[in-house]
């Protein structure tokens, strides 16, 4: 990008979000062509506790609790990438907080945080951001990411790629970019699952999955340890805390979940954007595709309540909107050549 101008602070603050969003990408995009190096490392791991102590004050202001129902991760004299399920909300502040140790924040889709006071806090311990429809700008975060580890440096990454708002499933489908950075790197994977009931945040935290040469070959299987693991450390904390039965629920308790994680996020995200980046398995068929009308949009229908009736099948119908949307976008990269030379409180321990 020979044409690229680095702006002021200045012009920077008379920018609309959306200028900033591809201003950012474009920078990403020349200082990785131009060579210019991932830098800083050392300090942010020297300043991050009292970053530590203001993300605690955080916690204490919003009138969270954070409880830790397990942490067996072995120590290590290598950098580490911390693998997190994603509930959205403030659930990273407190996996940072729970997990007690530096890393830096792979991030996509950053929209606010180029804005507001998180992304400072973001930019003093750390962060690398993407967006997640551009090939380039994902494959730049993908090297920076492993110029990090390389480096010496942790990474608290979420595999889901968007938060988990499937109410009866534990752990969405993977991205594979998590296991593919341990085995380029040669660094261990510390699995995590969080969980949030109304101002309580649960963390466990796993045994490290080791890097292991003679498995290092093999993606699939390994994102699908990944997987099992997170969906096990998760099933723990439903297993110990969960303080719902299915008598208790409301038919409206889904969309209630749904748009409280929505409501607790700063960054400007919808649920449709919450469908965009979820990773989309092009060999299975989605509910939403499969029935013309959704069964539970026919359960309400049979129970008279049109209004709800409606309110999901517009819901679905904006879901399907994301899925085709990403769908286009998948075909048209594939149709088009790239010319870039980018390579592709109270903590208690119960």
């Amino acid at each position: 990008m020979e044409n690229f101008k680095k702006k002021s602070l200045l012009e920077l603050r008379q920018m609309r979000l959306a200028e900033l969003e591809q201003y950012h990408k474009d920078l990403r995009k020349y200082e990785y062509e131009n060579g210019i190096p991932l830098t800083g490392i050392q300090f942010r791991q020297a300043i991050h506790k009292p970053l530590l102590e203001l993300i605690k004050l955080d916690r204490l202001i919003s009138g969270e609790e954070l409880y830790i129902i397990g942490d067996k991760r072995e120590k290590t004299n290598k950098p580490v990438i911390y693998a997190a399920t994603h509930i959205g909300g403030n659930d990273i502040q407190r996996i940072f907080e729970a997990i007690n140790d530096h890393a830096y924040l792979f991030l996509g889709d950053p929209k606010e945080t180029y804005i507001d006071a998180t992304g400072i806090l973001l930019d003093l311990n750390g962060v690398i951001r993407l967006e997640t429809d551009d090939k380039v700008d994902r494959a730049i975060g993908y090297n920076r990411a492993v110029e990090l580890i390389k480096k010496g440096g942790s990474l608290l990454i979420f595999p889901e790629g968007a938060w988990n708002i499937i109410e009866n499933l534990l752990v969405l489908k993977l991205y594979n970019g998590t296991v593919r950075m341990a085995n380029e790197t040669e660094v261990d994977i510390i699995p995590i699952a969080i969980e949030q009931y109304a101002n309580r945040f649960f963390v466990n935290v796993g045994k490290n999955i080791p890097y292991d040469p003679k498995k290092s070959g093999d993606i699939i299987a390994m994102n699908d340890l990944l997987r099992d693991t997170l969906a096990t450390l998760k099933w723990d904390i439903w297993e110990r805390i969960g303080d719902s039965t299915r008598a208790s629920i409301t038919k409206d308790e889904i969309t209630k979940f749904r748009e409280s994680i929505v409501a607790r996020c700063g960054y400007g995200y919808t649920i449709e954007d919450v469908y965009k980046t979820m990773y989309h398995d092009k060999k299975v068929t989605s509910p939403e595709v499969a029935y013309p009308i959704a069964p539970e949009v026919s359960f309400h229908l049979l129970e008279g309540d049109f209004e709800e009736a409606k309110r999901l099948f517009n819901e679905i119908e904006a879901r399907k909107r994301a899925i085709a949307s990403i769908n286009v976008k998948n075909t048209e990269t594939s149709n088009q050549l790239i010319t870039s030379d980018v390579p592709l409180s109270r903590v208690r321990k119960l």
